[in-house]
């Protein structure tokens, strides 16, 4: 057991502990605990409000595999084809896979706080602390549950080579490097915040002199390679995505909400160990380049217009150097308390992070508002409804003519899960990577169109003939982007084979 002076003041660096190999066993009894009890509770409500519109995309992907996609790597969409493959069309059986990541990244703080030294309670602290980051990102099937995964294992896997170096453990830095790359790109951002603290410390220097450091560069980039091929191969449409979103981000995530946002998906009662942990590890001078990183992430995230949630699983690690820390500094009497704010912290916020109330509760408590993702999971079938009869309500001979057009990613997911128990073909649409997915003969042969999210006055320029067959309403009369759209009918001067350039083209 390591025994160290208690903390000193906020103005003196924090003072670092030589460290065995293996210092303290691992909590895994306690890790197991944690890992159990947050798993169970994303099950439990993994079901509820129905499918997100980003998660119908993901499975549309998932039907489309490809080495990348407009505005994600391909990693995810690879998971929800075997997700498909394994369970079907199952909502819960998708976001197993989300909370399956979570359970990796708790297992991974809990060991990162080990690899710092820390013992039993340490580990147990770091393991509760990231629960209120992976419980609501593991809500739902999205790109961040595996990101988070990533930088867990890239977190870890330095640390590793910053305290034992070696050409293994620097292959597994870059392995956990080229595939966090190929699940998200904003790890680009943890790995120059990485880079910068290795190049400008002296413990990094030193391990990057070690042939290792090559090694891990090539593998990360071999790993990498498919991704940056299909880029190159379209023309880098990623790189156009997000350069063209980034003032639209901006606008949306000024500094203030910027900041709130990352502190509600973190988790407020754990802001303590982040403070903590981050000064910690600036502290210590052979750990010091993880501590850059830590702080560079938000700063950069911040400063160029991110989203809260991208700077998250930085948290990651100074949620492991806060544990060990207060190990270290904390009375007994804290040390008996704080276990137990930790679990309480994520439990008072439920509702928010999770969908444990029932729909109706939800709407009426204004959540929908509070927490967009919820809004974004409702009205897909009542979507797909009003469709259809717009659909049903055509001359036989013309609905064999008929193309269902969707003006995004969430309504052609929509209409390609639950069209064709309806009667409906599969959607096209030209947002983002649809545009890549060329229609079928016969759905380019059609001669009308049945289109929703489109811009009237936009089809008018290119249709014989459009007007309004249906509306979009949602059950829950909840104000998300589908509802009050129009279904319009577009009956066009040729086929959607001569308009589908257009469309491909956004």
């Amino acid at each position: 057991m390591l025994t160290v002076a208690p903390a000193p003041p906020l103005d003196r660096p924090t003072p670092t502990v030589a460290l065995r190999t293996g210092a303290a066993p691992v909590a895994w009894a306690g890790i197991a605990l944690v890992v159990v009890g947050k798993s169970l509770l994303n099950l439990m409500a993994a079901g509820r409000y129905g499918w997100h519109r980003d998660e119908l995309y993901y499975r549309a992907a998932g039907r489309h595999l490809a080495l990348g996609y407009v505005d994600y790597p391909p990693i995810t969409a690879w998971v929800a084809r075997l997700s498909e493959a394994l369970w079907g069309t199952s909502l819960v059986g998708l976001r197993s896979f989300a909370i399956a990541a979570g359970a990796g990244v708790v297992v991974l703080t809990a060991l990162i706080a080990r690899e710092l030294g820390g013992g039993r309670w340490a580990q147990l602290v770091a393991a509760l602390s990231v629960c209120g980051l992976t419980l609501g990102s593991n809500a739902m099937f999205q790109t961040v549950s595996f990101d988070q995964l990533a930088w867990a294992a890239i977190f870890w896997a330095a640390l590793r080579v910053l305290r034992l170096g070696g050409r293994r453990r620097w292959l597994v830095l870059g392995a956990a490097v080229g595939v966090g790359f190929e699940t998200k790109y904003t790890v680009i951002v943890l790995v120059a915040g990485l880079g910068i603290g290795l190049v400008v410390t002296a413990a990094g220097r030193a391990r990057l002199r070690e042939p290792g450091a090559w090694l891990a560069a090539g593998l990360a980039l071999a790993l990498a390679l498919p991704n940056l091929w299909w880029q190159a191969r379209h023309g880098w449409p990623s790189v156009d995505f997000f350069a063209g979103r980034n003032d639209d981000v901006r606008a949306d995530y000024p500094p203030l909400t910027y900041v709130a946002e990352l502190l509600l998906v973190t988790g407020p009662p754990a802001l303590a160990a982040w403070w903590t942990g981050a000064r910690s590890l600036l502290g210590d001078t052979r750990r010091r380049a993880v501590g850059i990183a830590v702080v560079f992430v938000p700063i950069v995230f911040g400063v160029l217009g991110g989203k809260g949630y991208y700077a998250a699983p930085a948290a990651i690690a100074a949620f492991a150097a806060g544990g060990v820390a207060m190990e270290r500094s904390l009375s007994p009497r804290w040390r008996r308390l704080l276990p137990a704010i930790l679990v309480a912290g994520p439990l008072v916020f439920a509702p928010v992070i999770l969908p444990v109330l029932p729909e109706s509760a939800m709407v009426d408590a204004g959540l929908a508002e509070v927490r967009e993702d919820y809004a974004e999971a409702l009205g897909w079938t009542e979507l797909v409804d009003a469709v259809a009869a717009a659909h049903r309500a055509l001359p036989a001979a013309e609905r064999e003519r008929t193309a269902v057009l969707a003006g995004n990613y969430g309504a052609a997911g929509a209409i390609d899960l639950y069209g064709p128990g309806r009667g409906l073909p599969n959607a096209v649409s030209g947002h983002l990577s649809y545009r890549y997915w060329t229609p079928s003969p016969r759905t380019l042969a059609a001669t009308t169109v049945l289109a929703v999210g489109y811009d009237r006055a936009w089809l008018a320029r290119h249709c014989a003939t459009v007007h309004q067959v249906g509306t979009v309403e949602n059950r829950a009369h909840v104000d998300n982007e589908e509802a009050g759209g129009a279904v319009l009918l577009c009956r066009l001067p040729g086929t959607l084979a001569d308009l589908w350039p257009v469309i491909a083209a956004g």
